[in-house]
């Protein structure tokens, strides 16, 4: 006759239902998930999203080639849309090559240009070959909100496309908040 250790018998059940339940948390639990959107939220959200999706493609042949005209072009050429993306409100469109240098801004502004190499919005945009986000601080305390997507031509990251607007008007144009900008992921 055999001899069960009933003890021992009912704990294996539940050491695998522990198990499980672990594993379901982690597969499902762990996901990084943005938060729900403020309308406000989507519709920046989505208005720089068509921003980016009309203007980085088109960039990376001419940014290979190194033809400034043909990017000044591109810029131009999407000025009706981009005016539109920010409602009137002041917003520069910056083209970086792969050290973080300016090759040009639209519209022009001479003190837009300059490295941006040690700032680690752009270099996180380099880097990872995603949609990066941050706030900046100019020398008077405004706050801009910057928008960095990496240019690519033939799989490779040629520069960044960046995006750059003031916090102040995109409250005031969207009603959008410091804390909801950080937290929007542009690569969703």
């Amino acid at each position: 006759m055999q001899v069960f250790n009933l003890r021992k018998d009912t704990r294996l059940p539940g050491l695998w239902a522990t198990l499980l339940i672990f594993l379901l948390a982690a597969a499902f639990g762990c996901q990084a998930q943005e938060p729900p959107l403020s309308p406000a939220a989507a519709a920046f959200k989505k208005e720089i999203k068509d921003c980016i999706a009309r203007l980085s493609q088109p960039l990376g042949e001419p940014l290979v080639q190194g033809n400034l005209a043909a990017i000044q072009d591109i810029l131009k050429k999407n000025e009706p849309d981009a005016v539109k993306l920010c409602r009137m409100c002041p917003f520069r469109i910056g083209v970086l090559d792969v050290q973080g240098d300016t090759l040009t801004v639209y519209p022009f502004k001479k003190d837009a240009m300059g490295s941006f190499s040690h700032y680690n919005v752009v270099m996180q945009a380099l880097k990872t070959q995603k949609v990066t986000q941050d706030r900046m601080f100019l020398q008077d305390g405004s706050k801009l909100y910057i928008v960095c997507t990496p240019i690519k031509h033939q799989d490779q990251v040629v520069g960044v496309l960046a995006v750059g607007l003031s916090s102040e008007e995109a409250e005031k144009r969207w009603g959008i908040t410091e804390k909801e900008f950080l937290a929007l992921d542009f690569n969703r």
